[in-house]
């Protein structure tokens, strides 16, 4: 059995600090406690006389965010987020993160966490700028504008294009509803989405909808049918619409 993870909770509130230190005693045998830090200045200071396999790490902390830390840190051990905002999703993926947890973080999903942290995510640490996963080189029989890559709380998959129906704005979020009836949740937001799939025949027809207009089946009034659901139509898109399906 491999040994216990060394961890080091970086957070300004004491609670989380409870929480967690409680967490990692019941799981002796995966994680021990390497330490406490309140703030990103005594986090530096801890790591270069101490060293850790994995920083659970807040985001928003005064003086210097945990992302600013991460930044600063030129070899980081494998890092955790931790934060009660799911807008730092993107940034957390794009530095190279193990795994984002939304608080108040649940047992069960830490232990996934703690899980996914010793099925190898430690053994070759990525470098601070390192995408989350590296993207495959395109072949000539699925180029990259055949799919895209979308962060949920799982990890990063890659969806073809052809299976995606419709995107969906939900809050902060976006759901990616797909031909297999699968629903993807995403930190993406309908711009940054309506940007990616803007040199495909993809078509916001809401403020809220972006449809793929091969997975469109009829328009009957103010109502689009796109892979077996039904997507409203705002009346500022209604002509984009019916020139599309033209």
């Amino acid at each position: 059995m491999p040994a216990p993870l060394r961890c080091l909770l970086v957070d300004d509130e004491p609670l989380a600090h409870t929480v967690m230190r409680t967490y990692l005693d019941r799981l002796p045998a995966l994680a021990i406690w390497a330490g406490s830090c309140y703030g990103a200045i005594e986090a530096l200071t801890f790591l270069q006389t101490t060293p850790v396999d994995v920083l659970f790490l807040d985001v928003d902390m005064p003086e210097l965010t945990g992302l600013e830390l991460l930044r600063a840190l030129p070899q980081p051990p494998a890092v955790v987020l931790c934060t009660a905002h799911a807008a730092h999703a993107l940034d957390a993926f794009d530095l190279g993160v193990v795994d984002y947890l939304l608080k108040p973080i649940r047992f069960e999903r830490f232990i996934k966490t703690i899980n996914r942290l010793h099925a190898g995510h430690i053994a070759t640490p990525a470098p601070a700028v390192a995408p989350a996963l590296p993207v495959p080189t395109p072949t000539p029989a699925e180029p990259a504008t055949d799919s895209i890559f979308l962060k949920t709380d799982a990890g990063t998959e890659r969806v073809r294009l052809a299976d995606l129906c419709f995107v969906e704005g939900y809050g902060n979020f976006v759901k990616c509803h797909l031909a297999s009836g699968r629903v993807l949740l995403t930190a993406e937001t309908m711009k940054q989405m309506e940007s990616q799939l803007a040199s495909a025949r993809f078509l916001r027809v809401h403020k809220s909808y972006l449809v793929n207009l091969a997975s469109v089946e009829r328009l009957r009034g103010n109502v689009l049918r796109v892979g077996g659901a039904e997507v409203p139509v705002g009346n500022t898109y209604r002509q984009d619409v019916l020139r599309a399906l033209k």
